[in-house]
Protein backbone atom coordinates (compact mmCIF):
# COMPACT_ATOMS: atom_id res chain seq x y z
CA UNK A 1 0.00 0.00 0.00
CA UNK A 2 1.22 3.81 -0.42
CA UNK A 3 0.32 6.39 1.43
CA UNK A 4 -2.62 7.57 -0.26
CA UNK A 5 -4.10 4.27 0.23
CA UNK A 6 -3.20 4.53 4.26
CA UNK A 7 -4.33 7.40 4.76
CA UNK A 8 -7.71 6.38 2.96
CA UNK A 9 -7.92 3.55 5.21
CA UNK A 10 -7.26 5.95 8.13
CA UNK A 11 -10.02 7.77 7.17
CA UNK A 12 -12.73 4.58 6.28
CA UNK A 13 -11.51 3.89 10.03
CA UNK A 14 -12.59 6.96 11.88
CA UNK A 15 -15.67 6.71 10.10
CA UNK A 16 -16.25 3.16 11.22
CA UNK A 17 -15.52 3.91 14.60
CA UNK A 18 -18.45 6.90 14.39
CA UNK A 19 -20.50 4.89 13.66
CA UNK A 20 -19.34 2.38 16.67
CA UNK A 21 -20.41 5.37 18.54
CA UNK A 22 -23.59 6.52 17.02
CA UNK A 23 -24.72 2.56 17.96
CA UNK A 24 -23.29 2.72 21.79
CA UNK A 25 -25.38 5.34 21.90
CA UNK A 26 -23.46 8.52 21.34
CA UNK A 27 -25.38 11.92 20.86
CA UNK A 28 -24.12 12.88 17.50
CA UNK A 29 -23.26 16.33 18.29
CA UNK A 30 -20.12 14.39 20.72
CA UNK A 31 -19.28 11.97 17.92
CA UNK A 32 -16.18 13.85 16.74
CA UNK A 33 -15.04 14.48 19.80
CA UNK A 34 -15.52 10.95 21.37
CA UNK A 35 -13.39 9.76 18.41
CA UNK A 36 -10.51 12.39 20.35
CA UNK A 37 -11.22 10.51 23.38
CA UNK A 38 -10.91 7.24 21.95
CA UNK A 39 -7.51 7.63 20.66
CA UNK A 40 -6.50 9.71 24.11
CA UNK A 41 -7.22 6.41 25.65
CA UNK A 42 -5.53 4.22 22.81
CA UNK A 43 -2.01 6.00 23.46
CA UNK A 44 -2.80 5.48 27.29
CA UNK A 45 -2.58 1.53 26.06
CA UNK A 46 0.33 -0.56 27.09
CA UNK A 47 2.68 -1.08 23.64
CA UNK A 48 2.75 -4.66 24.49
CA UNK A 49 -1.50 -5.07 24.85
CA UNK A 50 -3.00 -7.22 22.15
CA UNK A 51 -5.71 -4.94 19.77
CA UNK A 52 -8.11 -6.63 19.35
CA UNK A 53 -11.95 -6.38 18.98
CA UNK A 54 -13.11 -6.98 22.57
CA UNK A 55 -9.98 -4.08 23.58
CA UNK A 56 -11.94 -1.92 20.93
CA UNK A 57 -15.33 -2.79 22.63
CA UNK A 58 -13.80 -2.25 26.26
CA UNK A 59 -12.42 1.03 25.13
CA UNK A 60 -15.83 2.18 24.00
CA UNK A 61 -17.44 1.04 27.19
CA UNK A 62 -14.61 2.87 29.81
CA UNK A 63 -15.59 5.76 27.57
CA UNK A 64 -19.49 5.41 28.13
CA UNK A 65 -18.80 5.11 31.78
CA UNK A 66 -16.63 7.91 31.68
CA UNK A 67 -18.38 10.46 30.08
CA UNK A 68 -22.17 9.49 30.09
CA UNK A 69 -22.88 12.74 29.37
CA UNK A 70 -21.69 12.93 25.64
CA UNK A 71 -24.51 9.45 25.27
CA UNK A 72 -28.02 9.19 24.91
Amino acid sequence: MNDKEYEELALEIIDMLGVAFHFAGAKSEYIKKLIDIYIDEIDNMLDNEEFTQAVIITIINSIKIKYPQYFE
